[in-house]
Order: structure tokens, then sequence, then C-alpha cells
């Protein structure tokens, strides 16, 4: 009995041990089970209050702890197989058997927020058409705005906010397409444009390939030589998934699988990735070009998109254009002069899905302060200064693909434009000025002097 007795408390002392030997002390690490960084080490960080270390502390344990992952699938699965029940934190389920993102029960009303962004993207229409470029913005519809009689019973799920939102963006002028109504109509003819379970927060291949097409044929109207996809160039089939994306939840089900265009005709450059800026979070960018299109004289566009292209859409835009350059839009958009410098675009595209007008992707302060130089007036001799390389106020970081330019004159007041092939726009720092621009630009522009032009405007308003 006694042996009986010392065996049970070696195995219970075990059973606690294992999750402590097998303690989560990696650097920046990201649980699959539910798609976030896990608590970093509360002791690494900066000053903060008791209250404030005793939480993080007892985060961090609840997060590294060992098994951790296993332990929340197997809970979720016992749910699932005994109660017909999702307590998965990044997904819910729906009637049916469909499954959508977490979340739907929080009600979105219409906010100052809504305005503020309405109003960067007519600053940002404004700047393009003020350079004679054509802009357009595309907003896509959630899974449940589209399958919303299988959302989750007693689901408090208001969409009044995007009506208002889009006359928001009416009254402005602002050239957009809603594809909520394409997506809607493909469904009620039974083309499946969102998977019954699996990527519960995207359209599929078959959406993308009909929202994608709706966006090359708006850009059409622009720029007639842009390409819309057609169905004889597509290559379909299946794939069958058995787990939830950044899950292990198993599912069973067969989603469209879309190949497109001739892979040989489209050539990428990831020559500028390692120097283009990009917020930390939100580092995707893609610069492609089709041989194909450029033998067709088609356009090169520059778009700030989200999760709906970059993970579905992307092809069908690579063979519509003959350039298609893409920035992950979320932070990034609010540095979007910084993007049209490099790449002087002939068309660009601003394309966001209505669950990620908050916030967390796009951060209110930065969207309501958002600043576009306007084009520079009659230039007079006293608005341009000379600067050199060599100056103690100037730095020059000269890469391989993207030169940098800091002009360091004291804090700024009007705007500054780099003078060379076009005018650049400057930048506002602290204290002076500065501006990025591709390096065989920058070399081409030199003809051996070794001084560069600046104008400035409006000095003391």
């Amino acid at each position: 009995m006694k042996l009986i007795q010392i065996l049970t408390a070696i195995c219970f002392a075990a059973v606690l041990a294992v999750p402590l030997c097998t303690f989560n002390r990696e650097e920046n690490a990201v649980s699959l089970i539910d798609n976030r960084n896990l608590e970093e080490n509360p002791f690494s960080g900066g000053d903060m209050s008791a209250d404030e270390r005793i939480e993080k502390i007892e985060n961090y344990v609840n997060d590294r702890i060992g098994l951790r992952d296993d332990m929340i699938l197997s809970y979720t699965l016992m749910n699932d197989r005994l109660f017909h029940k999702m307590v998965h934190p990044t997904y819910t389920y729906g009637k049916d058997g469909y499954i959508f993102g977490a979340g739907l029960t929080v009600d979105h009303p219409y906010t100052e927020y809504h305005e503020a962004f309405a109003d960067m993207i007519k600053k940002i229409q404004d700047y393009c058409e003020a350079r004679g470029v054509p802009f357009l913005f595309v907003f896509e519809p959630g899974k449940p705005a589209v399958l919303t009689k299988y959302i989750p019973e007693g689901t408090n799920y208001d969409r009044a906010w995007v009506d208002r939102f889009l006359e928001a963006l009416d009254k402005r002028g602002v050239h957009y397409i809603d594809n909520t109504d394409l997506m809607r109509e493909k469904t009620e003819a039974g083309e499946a444009v969102f998977n019954q379970k699996y990527d519960a927060n995207h359209w599929n291949d078959l959406g993308a390939y009909y929202g994608c097409n709706a966006i090359l044929a708006e850009m059409k109207k622009d720029m007639p030589t842009v390409h819309v996809n057609t169905w004889d160039e597509l290559s379909v089939s299946e794939t069958l998934q058995t787990s939830l994306m950044v899950s292990e939840f198993p599912i069973h089900e067969m989603v469209p699988s879309f190949s497109i265009g001739s892979p040989e005709n489209i050539a990428d450059f990831p020559k500028y990735d390692k120097e283009l800026y990009r917020d930390s979070s939100y580092h995707t960018f893609g610069y492609c070009r089709n041989e194909a299109r450029i033998q067709e004289a088609a356009s090169k566009a520059l778009f700030f998109q989200g999760s709906y292209l970059n993970r579905n859409g992307y092809k069908f835009l690579a063979n519509g254009l003959e350039e298609y350059i893409y920035v992950h839009d979320y932070q990034n958009v609010m540095d979007f002069s910084y993007y049209y410098n490099i790449f002087q675009p002939d068309y660009v595209v601003f394309e966001a899905a209505e669950y990620t007008l908050t916030n967390t992707y796009f951060d209110y302060e930065r969207v309501c302060d958002l600043e576009l130089n306007p084009l520079p007036g009659d230039v007079k001799e006293e608005d341009v200064v000379k600067i050199s390389a060599h100056d103690e106020d100037v730095s020059v970081d000269r890469g391989d693909m993207l030169t940098k330019i800091q002009w360091k004159c004291g804090k700024p007041s009007g705007p500054a434009w780099l003078r060379m092939d076009r005018d650049y726009d400057m930048k506002k720092t602290e204290d002076g000025y500065e501006v990025t621009v591709l390096t065989e630009t920058y070399d081409e522009n030199q003809n051996g002097e070794d001084f560069l032009r600046i104008i400035r405007e409006n000095q003391n308003s």
C-alpha cells in the first residue's frame, strides 16, 4: 500500500513537473493555436508599477507554461465533440457548420474615426490627382456581410456604419468600389466565394478572382491597357484542408485553388525588400513585372492592400498589370508619399476590408495627422537651397537600391521638395527634412555636380 502511495506521488509530481520543464522561454514566440505573440519576459521591460509587474508575470506564466497549446487544443476539441461548441480564441461556429472569425458579437458604431478615415482617403486621392495619377479605394466585405444567414444565432451584427462610411466617401467625391454586392450576387447564384470553414476571415480564390477583376475593370476605365482576367487563363483545382488556418483544429474541406497566367512571364523583384521601410508588424511587400503585359504597354500600379489581396488576390493582379507593386497597407499607408516618391506609379489603389477600419490596423492619431505636400507653386530663386552631401547638416545614406537624404536645417515649417528629374516630397522631421529615392535616380541626376536643389515654400506659414 505504501509503495502504491509513493508511486502515485511520483506520478503526480511528474505530471506537475512536465509543464514546468517544458516552459517556453523563446523570445518573440508566437502561439499557433491563437495566432498571437506570447507575453515577453516581465523582468526585461522598463519601469512599471508593482501591480503592472505582477500582471505581466501572471500573463507570462500563463502564456509560457509547457504544453499550453496542447491543453488549449484538447479543451477546444472536447467542447466541439461533446457540446458542438467552438471555444477557440480565433474562431466561432455559425449555423449549418459554417465557421466565422471571433468577435462577431461586437457592435461597430459609426464614429469620428470613420470620418477621419474618409478624410485620409480624400487627401491621398487629391494628392494623386494633382499629379495626374488616377486613384481608387476598394472596400471589401467581411464574410458575415455575405453569409449573414449563417452567422451564430443571436449575434448582434450591425453593419449600419458601413452605409454611413460609404456616404462619407460619396460626400467627399472619393473614387471607390464596394465589392459587397458582387460577393452577395455570386453567393446567391450558388458560387462559394467564401469557404464554409477554412480561412474564416477572407474570401477564397474564387472570391479573389471576382473581386480582383472588379478592381481591374474599374482601373481599365482610366488605363485602357489594364488586362481583366478571363476564365480561359485559369487553371482550377481543389485542395483538401485538414485544419483551420493558424490552428490545429481539425476540418475536412475541399477549397478552390486557382493559378493564372504564365509564371515565366512574371518576374519578382525582391531586391527592394531589404532596404524599403515598412511597419515591423505589417511588412508584406512585392514588386512583380509581367513581361506579357509590358508588350501590351500596360500600367504600373502601386497598391496599398490588406490580407484579402496579400493572401489570395495578388496573383490575379500580377496577371493584369505590367508592374504591380504592393505594400501591406496597415500603418504603412500613412507613409504614403514615401512609397509614391520611390515608385512613381501610373495608378494608385488603396484596398481595405471592413473589419480593418479600426485603430488596431490604422492608428487613429496617424490617420488624423496625415500630411501630404501640395505641388510646388511658382518657384523663386530665393526658395531654392543648394546642399552638398559634404555639408555638416546633410547625410546621404546610399544603398544598393534606395538612397535616403536627410537635411538637418532646424525645425521645419513649410513643405519642401528635392528637385531632380522631378520634384520629390521631403518629409518633415524633428530637425529638418528627409526623402528616399531610387539610388539609380539619385546617381543619374548628379551629373558630376556636388550639390542637390531643395525647394522650400511658405517658411513663415
